[in-house]
């Protein structure tokens, strides 16, 4: 290189560097010209970012989102300890985003949680996720602060992080590779989840994917308490007030792709009107019809299956995993738990045929329709009760062959081709049988109809009309509110 031209480098280098007033821009080369010289010289510019390898494609990457930024937060840590003792197989990834906030104390809602407030007004029903102040042996103790714990590093955090899983046999550190420290993200925005999901399938290719959501659950509800607005859904973050409703659930779940298999780790969350939420962008859907212990999912009761069936692990096998894990666990504990897993492609002939049976049974005397509810399984919360328990009930109250008929093909669509495997405990849930839908005894939540099930079907109509007092006419038909628009 000539000395002129590394004098003009050093001269460009020596400028840069002055202060601005000092500059004399006119005289100094243009970029062009500082490029050809560099070339000329063999001088290097700054080396571009490392392009990582590619990841092989795995067979399986579970996404588990994670938020822990309200009374749960201890569990984050208990359950990717869970997750450790066994870790994924060799062609599975396990990935998370845990959030956790500063220990918060088990709080009630004001004025509590009441499907029946014209009937019980001032009655106090606490939350389903929240402590019940009637359990005999008071707050899980995930839920009181540990006094006294010495906490190392790795568990004694705060924020929201992405890990992915690592096998550390049972050590109550967490030995997971923490890719990530995103700071403070909120957990209870749609749109979190669906970058979460894309940056999981990015990073962590693999021919299926799960997705779990983790966190306090009220199924259908689309509007949470005048003073816990936070109450609605599933994944409430209480540092900012929000939580993601089915409808923003179901379009998280499409922004990112789609899934194989969608669980909810949650109270409540498998309804009917979920699942429909949710059936263009799941095969399959994992959850339960009541709500959970705090300890939720034991992922190594899920993940021990996993391992023993890693040469056959297709979407059915996965979810039955998540289920009868779940079984497995609370059965030991002698607790009574619903979970169960369903297939979507069945869901929109299974919506048509229950269409049909709604214009049947709307004819039938409402005092038997309503024992017929009055007597299914019901849960805590969200107005839900045990669907193919009261078709049972209704099959086995009406004296209509066509309404007889209709129950039994409902329940047959559902059973063939809707719901899979169910793993209920229990005396109390021996007429659970994997799918709730709302049936609130008393009166009608508006906003079941910003739903798709409602707005599609049916139901809403027959909700209405169960709840509507004598005097009062039937709601009109979906085909009436049409034409008065």
């Amino acid at each position: 290189m000539k000395k002129l031209e590394l004098a003009k480098l050093l001269l460009v280098s020596a400028v840069l560097a002055a202060p601005a007033a000092a500059q004399d821009l006119n005289s100094l080369p243009s970029v062009s010209e500082i490029v050809r010289l560099a070339k000329a010289g063999g001088i290097s510019g700054p080396a571009p970012a490392a392009v990582p390898a590619p990841r092989a494609v795995k067979d399986w990457t579970v996404m588990v989102f994670m938020n822990g930024k309200n009374n749960l937060s201890e569990y984050v840590i208990k359950d990717m300890n869970e997750m450790e003792k066994l870790g994924p197989t060799d062609n599975i990834n396990i990935i998370t985003q845990a959030a956790r906030i500063k220990y918060q104390a088990p709080s009630y809602p004001g004025g509590g949680y009441n499907d029946y407030p014209d009937v019980y007004p001032g009655g106090v029903v606490p939350h389903p996720g929240w402590p019940n102040p009637y359990w005999g042996g008071g707050m899980p103790p995930m839920m009181m602060k540990d006094a006294g714990v010495t906490r190392d590093a790795s568990t004694d955090w705060a924020g929201v992080r992405r890990y992915e899983v690592v096998k550390d046999g049972d050590n109550a550190a967490l030995s997971s590779r923490l890719i990530a420290d995103l700071g403070s993200v909120d957990m209870g925005d749609y749109r979190q989840l669906v970058e979460f999901g894309k940056w999981a399938k990015a990073n962590y290719p693999a021919r299926h994917y799960m997705l779990i959501v983790w966190n306090h659950g009220s199924g259908w509800e689309m509007k949470g308490l005048d003073l816990f607005p936070v109450i609605k859904g599933i994944s409430y973050d209480d540092e900012t007030g929000h939580g993601i409703n089915p409808v923003d659930l179901g379009a998280a779940l499409r922004g990112m792709g789609g899934v194989d298999i969608y669980a909810s780790d949650a109270c409540l969350m498998q309804m009917a009107e979920v699942a429909y939420e949710l059936r263009d962008a799941a095969k399959v859907i994992v959850g339960s019809e009541e709500t959970e212990p705090g300890d939720g999912w034991a992922y190594d009761y899920f993940l021990a299956r996993v391992h023993s069936n890693k040469g056959n692990l297709t979407p059915d096998v996965m979810a039955a995993a998540a289920v009868q894990g779940y079984k497995a666990y609370y059965a030991e504990q002698k607790d009574s738990v619903t979970q169960s897993a369903l297939h979507t492609s069945g869901l929109a002939q299974f919506r048509v045929l229950l269409d049909q049976w709604v214009q049947l049974v709307m004819k039938e005397d409402k005092t038997m329709v309503k024992q017929a509810l009055s007597s299914a399984t019901s849960f805590s919360g969200a107005g839900s009760r045990d669907l193919i328990h009261f078709l049972e009930n209704v099959h086995a109250g009406t004296k209509s062959p066509a309404l007889k008929a209709q129950t039994a093909a409902v329940m047959k669509q559902l059973y063939d081709k809707v719901i899979f495997d169910n793993g209920a405990t229990g005396d109390k849930f021996k007429k659970a049988y994997g799918l709730g839908v709302y049936l609130p005894g008393w009166s009608f939540d508006q906003e079941y109809g910003k739903l798709a099930w409602a707005r599609d079907g049916k139901w809403d109509e027959l909700v209405q009309w169960l709840t509507a007092k004598d005097e009062t006419p039937a709601p009109n038909t979906h085909a009436q509110e049409a034409e008065a628009r």
